[in-house]
């Protein structure tokens, strides 16, 4: 969708909002895709003193797997990215600085993917504590006691336990 910000851009508006939803289906993290439902956007747009704000609020609901245990994690997301919207800029170093929309209008589904993306969580994890996966047999330790023995062993001395069991 885009957003029509000559109005203000122009000085002859104070205050427009929008809302849209924004399908960023097509994005994944870590070979998941987050988002199995759209991002709802509210987008407001201000003139204070000619100076054109985009303040941005994201609603949506991440799908991913727990890093440790694989389980399916979902949570509610909120986030607000305000943004200043200019036609043109001098100096293209300040180019993060500002949304820079040259005929007066933004395309809020880009803005939305670099906005949201970004944020998306380096690490998920069910819950703080989480066991994870017994590396030996598979299974949840959240949820199951396996029997397997745990033998503390840095993998570079792997080859001097075979050492050792041959001696025996």
């Amino acid at each position: 969708m885009r957003f029509d910000l000559n109005r203000l851009l122009d000085g002859a508006g104070v205050s427009e909002v929008v809302t849209d939803d924004v399908d960023l289906s097509r994005y994944s993290a870590g070979g998941e895709a987050p988002f199995q439902t759209p991002v709802q956007l509210t987008a407001q747009a201000r003139n204070r003193a000619g100076v054109v704000t985009l303040d941005c609020v994201y609603r949506y609901t991440l799908a991913l797997r727990c890093d440790r245990c694989l389980a399916p994690v979902s949570r509610e997301i909120t986030l607000t990215v305000p943004h200043t919207v200019v036609r043109s800029l001098q100096n293209t170093e300040e180019d993060d600085e500002y949304l820079v929309a040259p005929d007066g209008l933004v395309e809020l589904s880009e803005v939305a993917a670099n906005d949201v993306i970004p944020e998306l969580p380096s690490r998920t994890l069910c819950r703080e504590d989480c066991k994870g996966l017994c590396p030996s047999c598979g299974c949840d330790r959240n949820t199951t006691q396996c029997r397997c023995e745990e033998k503390e062993t840095d993998p570079r001395l792997a080859a001097l336990d075979k050492f050792f069991d041959e001696g025996e």
